[in-house]
């Protein structure tokens, strides 16, 4: 009996991987096609049963821990394993890449803390859930491309970091021009009143992961005094 559980499990987790392997470009692809068009589909499709939630595309928080896992194996690639400048803990490929999907994931979290504290609206979990998930949409290929960009003098065989400035602007620029057209949508406010919001927040939002990760760089110091 326990063997036959063991086999049904093992069934489920080959499914469920080929499943990724077909809807992870999906998503990706209509990420990109309509961002907003999935950012409003994350709210609708909390509104389903559990059961079918996302049944065509992967979750957005899945979607996003994939994107950075990505990201991350790009990375290792193009630095050929090279951990110079990290404190021991982040040395580990599992303690990194869990690392990076909570440093990225702030960015969906203070987006939508914002969206949320202008429209008044009280935080709980259950408030919190749907504004998040729509984030999590734009925040997984923009995480993706960050470490692209990152990793791109190098991929090219070179040390120009010069080289990262067009595409990281305009990975950029897409990335404010959504939060924008999404706080314009949400909250009835102007044009120009959603790009300086969108902008702002998403200063925010990379200033909170640089002190997340001075927090754990300086932490791993004073363990070593």
């Amino acid at each position: 009996m326990d063997f036959m559980k063991l086999l049904k499990s093992l069934e489920e987790l080959l499914y469920e991987i080929m499943v990724m392997l077909v809807f992870f470009p999906r998503t990706l692809w209509l990420t990109f096609r309509f961002p907003q068009r999935m950012m409003d589909y994350a709210d609708t499709e909390l509104g389903d049963v559990q059961s079918e939630q996302y049944d065509d595309t992967l979750s957005p928080p899945l979607f996003l821990m994939i994107c950075v896992a990505v990201s991350h194996f790009i990375g290792k690639v193009a630095y050929q394993q090279q951990t110079v400048g990290l404190p021991s803990t982040l040395n580990n490929t599992e303690n990194l890449l869990i690392f990076r999907v909570i440093v990225f994931s702030l960015f969906p979290l203070i987006f939508s803390l914002r969206l949320l504290h202008r429209l008044k609206i009280p935080l709980d979990r259950t408030s919190l859930r749907p504004p998040f998930f729509s984030q999590c949409f734009i925040a997984a290929p923009t995480a993706m491309l960050f470490g692209v960009c990152q990793a791109l003098p190098h991929l090219l065989g070179t040390s120009d970091a010069v080289g990262r400035l067009p595409p990281f602007s305009i990975l950029m620029f897409w990335y404010v021009r959504q939060q924008s057209r999404w706080f314009e949508n949400k909250l009835a406010i102007t044009r120009i009143a959603a790009w300086r919001m969108a902008i702002s927040t998403t200063l925010l939002a990379f200033i909170a992961m640089l002190v997340a990760s001075g927090i754990v760089i300086y932490s791993q110091k004073y363990q070593t005094f």
